[in-house]
Parts: structure tokens; sequence; C-alpha cells
């Protein structure tokens, strides 16, 4: 009982760091504090000699906090569809292209590099957000840090190279940016999003809820 709290409240100390160092730094997308309080996390399992596979373990109650708070994704979905317009159904197809690429887009290159499909299976939902994500993956603490790594690598690189892409396609509607914002960064996203399109952040939830949604979907049928 001792060591849950512990670990419960190494990670609730951590997240509260990391938030802290989030609002100090500006909101910058580098120090997002799903990636902050991971750093935090594995420092205070060493220091103080900690096993992963244990911490886990134990704090098995903020994942199923986690879990629920997938569902209440639904709540600001529904309201930021009846904003899209005439812009839903070309937004949406877009986003199950998308969903459907990055699957499997993993799944193929994992068979073309002969990967272990545990490995595989840790990368495939990089593409939705960390609660959903992990609650995907079926395995040891090494294969939950895997998946953590490349949700946040996929975030990063989607939050940065999205405004880049759309900008020299020359697609102007603040509405698309926010949403494919939501899509391809998810959470790194979101930040991204709220700095350069404030008015549109359900917009950007709306992409970030629906991709998890998917890539939750197409994993279910895909992943055993």
């Amino acid at each position: 009982m001792i060591e849950m709290a512990g670990a419960l409240l190494l990670a609730l100390a951590s997240y509260w760091v990391a938030r802290a160092v989030f609002r100090f730094s500006g909101r910058h997308v580098l120090a997002l504090p799903v990636f902050g309080a991971l750093v935090l996390v594995l420092g205070g399992l060493s220091v103080f000699g900690l096993d992963a596979a244990t911490f886990v373990a134990h704090t098995q109650v903020l994942k199923q906090a986690m879990d629920l708070a997938v569902v209440c994704m639904a709540v600001p979905l529904h309201q930021a569809c009846r904003r899209m317009g005439a812009l839903l159904i070309p937004l949406w197809l877009g986003l199950l292209v998308a969903s459907a690429l990055s699957v499997g887009g993993v799944l193929f290159a994992g068979w073309c590099l002969s990967a272990p499909w545990d490995v595989t299976a840790a990368v495939t939902p990089k593409a939705a957000t960390m609660p959903v994500a992990l609650s995907l993956v079926s395995g040891d603490a090494a294969h939950q840090a895997l998946t953590v790594a490349a949700v946040f690598l996929t975030g990063l690189c989607g939050a940065l190279l999205t405004p880049l892409v759309l900008r020299h396609t020359r697609v102007s509607d603040e509405r698309i940016h926010a949403f494919v914002l939501g899509v391809s960064g998810h959470a790194i996203g979101l930040v991204r999003a709220q700095a350069l399109h404030p008015a549109y952040l359900d917009l950007a939830v709306a992409g970030m809820c629906g991709n998890a949604l998917v890539t939750a979907l197409l994993c279910g049928f895909f992943l055993p």
C-alpha cells in the first residue's frame, strides 16, 4: 500500500512540475507536460532505485482514469462537428485516409524490415493520443516506453511540419489548419493550434479525438 501511494505521488508530482515548466516556457511545444512528466518519472525511478514494471503496476488507477477520459472525447467531437459546416465530409474523409496510412504504413514497414511483431505493435498506434496508444499496447514497460516515444515523436513532427506543408500547398483556411494539426500532432498539435489558431481550438480537439478513435478501431482490427 505504501509503495502504491509512493508511485502515485511520484506520478502526480512529476506531472504537476511538468505543467509548471510548460506554463513558464510560454507553452513551448518542446515542454509538453506529458513528455516532461515522463522524464521526471524516469529520473525519480532511477534516483530511488525503483523498478519500472512495479511502478506501472502501482499506477494502474491512473491508466483507468485515462481510459475514462478517452470515452469523454465524444463530447468535444460532437460539438466541433457542428462548426465544420461544408468541410465536415472532406475533413473526415481526409482523417480516415490519414489514419489508415499511419497504421498501415507501420505494419508495412515492420514487415519489410522483419521487425519483431511486439515492436511493430508497440509503434503502430503512434498517431493516437497517449492514453489511447498505451491502452492498445499489451506488453511490459519496455514496450510501453517505445509507444510513448513513438507517440511523442509523431506529435512533435506533426506539429512542426503541418503548418509548413499547408502553407506550401496554399491552404489558407484556419479551420483546416487547426483540424489537421489535431490529426497529425494530437496533444502537441493542440499546443501548436492554441498558439496559431486559438479561435478554432475545438476543431483541433476534434481532429485529435477523431484520429484517436479511428486509430483505435484500426488497431483493434489488425492487432491481436
